[in-house]
C-alpha cells in the first residue's frame, strides 16, 4: 500500500510556515512544498519496555526523543537513539556528533557540566546537576494546544501552531497502525521526533505528558487529487504535566 509521506525538511517547513493553521509562529520566506507518496516502510520491531527505567519523580532538564535540547551554559544534546530489553533502557545522547549510551543512575559530563541520568523513557531523558540547578522545564504552555475533552486531534500534514512551538503528523502507516509526530520552534529547530508511535504510546509536547488513544490510517493508498484520498489523524489523550 502506498502512504503519502513528507520528508523531515518538508515537516519543518510546513511547521514554520503554519500551514493551515492561524495564530502561530510564521515566517515569510518558506513555502511548502509539494508531497511526494513512497511505498510503506517496514515495520519497525515494538519497543521491549518499559516505558520509563530510573526514578518516578525526577526532576531536571528533558531531553525529548529525536530532538535537540540546549544545556545549561551552552551547548546542546540530542536524545539519538533509544533502546530496551524488557527490564531496562538506555539512551544514546549526542553532543558535538560525539554520542555515549547511557543508563538511568548514571553519572555523566557534558560540555564540562556533570548530571545524572534519573530517567529514561521511550519519550525523553531527564538529566539532574548535583545542586539541582539550571535544569528547570519552566511552566508548560497553558493555552496551546486547544484539546477537546482532554483530547488533541492532530492531522496529517496539517501542522498545529502555538504562540513559541508546533507539532505535526509526518507520517501514518497501517499494519499495525503507527505515526511519526515532529514537534519544532522558530530558532530553535526539531525539539522532538516521536518516531513509530502506536496506539497506547507516551509522547511528551508543550511541557504535558499525552497518550496515543487512537491512530487513523484514512485512505491514504491513493494519490492525494483523488476524491476517495482521506487523511489521517492522531489522537492524543492529555495525561497531565511532565
Amino acid at each position: 500500500m502506498r502512504i503519502a509521506k513528507p520528508s523531515w525538511a518538508v515537516c519543518l517547513t510546513l511547521l514554520l510556515a503554519a500551514c493551515g493553521t492561524t495564530g502561530g509562529p510564521k515566517t515569510s520566506d518558506t513555502t511548502a512544498p509539494s508531497v511526494s507518496s513512497s511505498s510503506p516502510q517496514p515495520v519497525p520491531a515494538a519497543d521491549k519496555g518499559p516505558v520509563c527505567d530510573g526514578g518516578k519523580d525526577a526532576k531536571g532538564l528533558h531531553v525529548l526523543r529525536g530532538g535537540t535540547t540546549a544545556l545549561p551554559g551552552g551547548g546542546k544534546v540530542i536524545y539519538y537513539e533509544a533502546g530496551a530489553n524488557g527490564r531496562h533502557r538506555t539512551a544514546v545522547l549526542s553532543v558535538d556528533e560525539a554520542k555515549q549510551t547511557v543508563s538511568a543512575g548514571r553519572k555523566i559530563t557534558l560540555k564540562g557540566r556533570s548530571y545524572e541520568v534519573t530517567q529514561i523513557c521511550t519519550y525523553r531523558v531527564v538529566l539532574t546537576t548535583p545542586d539541582h540547578s539550571g535544569t528547570s522545564q519552566g511552566a508548560h504552555m497553558a493555552k496551546w494546544p486547544t484539546t477537546h475533552d482532554g483530547h488533541w486531534r492532530l492531522r496529517w500534514h496539517v501542522p498545529d501552531n502555538g504562540p513559541a512551538m508546533g507539532a505535526v503528523v509526518t507520517d501514518i502507516q497501517g499494519g499495525p497502525a503507527r505515526a511519526s509526530i515532529s514537534v519544532t520552534a522558530p530558532g530553535q529547530g526539531q525539539l522532538a521526533f516521536y518516531d513509530d508511535v502506536r496506539s497506547g504510546s507516551t509522547v511528551e509536547i508543550a511541557g504535558r505528558l499525552w497518550k496515543v488513544a487512537a491512530i487513523d490510517t484514512g485512505h491514504m493508498n491513493v494519490e492525494m487529487n483523488s476524491p476517495d484520498f482521506k487523511a489521517g489523524y492522531v489522537d492524543l489523550q492529555q495525561l497531565g504535566d511532565a
